[in-house]
């Protein structure tokens, strides 16, 4: 294969990838499936930054507070230092 012939083979396989990548980046967006289904899960949803059980733990500057590790479902509220 002569020199040019290579070239000419590099660059069609460049472009051909170069298109492959560029297509599958195309904006997709959900269907009304998919999307309802999204909404269905996250319904109702309240996260679990404020769930026990609470642990111990050392405050900066000495003594203790109690914080919530956000385990469970049960209601929990961090306390200030003691």
């Amino acid at each position: 294969m002569t020199n040019i012939k290579k070239i000419a083979l590099a660059l069609v396989i460049t472009l051909a990838v170069g298109y492959g990548v560029y297509a599958s980046q195309q904006k997709s967006e959900l269907s009304e499936l998919a999307l309802a289904n999204v909404e269905a899960l996250a319904n109702g949803e309240t996260g679990t930054s404020n769930t026990g059980p609470r642990e111990r733990e050392k405050c900066y500057g000495g003594g203790h507070k109690m914080v919530c590790r956000g385990i469970n479902s049960n209601p929990c509220e961090d306390s200030d230092c003691f």
